[in-house]
Order: C-alpha cells, then structure tokens, then sequence
C-alpha cells in the first residue's frame, strides 16, 4: 500500500479451506474476485507458487486505485 497516495496495483482473491480427512489434509480453492475464475488445489502448498505466477505473468493486468490518507490531504 502506498503512503503517499499514488496509485497501488493488486488482485483480489477468496480463498476457501477445508479439511478432507482426520490426518489434517486440506483443500483451497482460490477465486478471482473481479473474473470469477477459480482454481483448485490438493496441496495448499501450491498455493504460493500459483499466486506468484500470477504476479508475474501479467504485473499490468493487475487492478489500480489510489490510495486515500484518511482525508489529511496536505
């Protein structure tokens, strides 16, 4: 986030997690807020790698708005 109230870039993601069995295994599914895609994994340790990807892939596709200083705009 930036301080100084230029503009920021993100993705927003829901992220849900379950547990599938009593050893402790869980499940995520990650959904694009803005597109609506959804992706899946088995192994929440995927999860990282996948994000960053996605950074990567295309740093200009990611979304942008200004940041506000809680109105103390000198």
């Amino acid at each position: 986030m930036s301080d100084d109230g230029s503009p920021t870039h993100y993705i927003s993601y829901l992220l849900r997690v379950w547990r599938v069995d009593n050893a402790g295994r869980c499940r995520a599914l990650l959904e694009n807020v803005a597109t609506g895609e959804r992706v899946g994994f088995d192994d929440l340790g995927d999860l990282p790698a996948f994000l960053k990807t996605q950074i990567q892939r295309d740093p200009k596709g990611l979304q942008t708005f200004r940041v506000s200083n809680g109105g103390n705009d000198e």
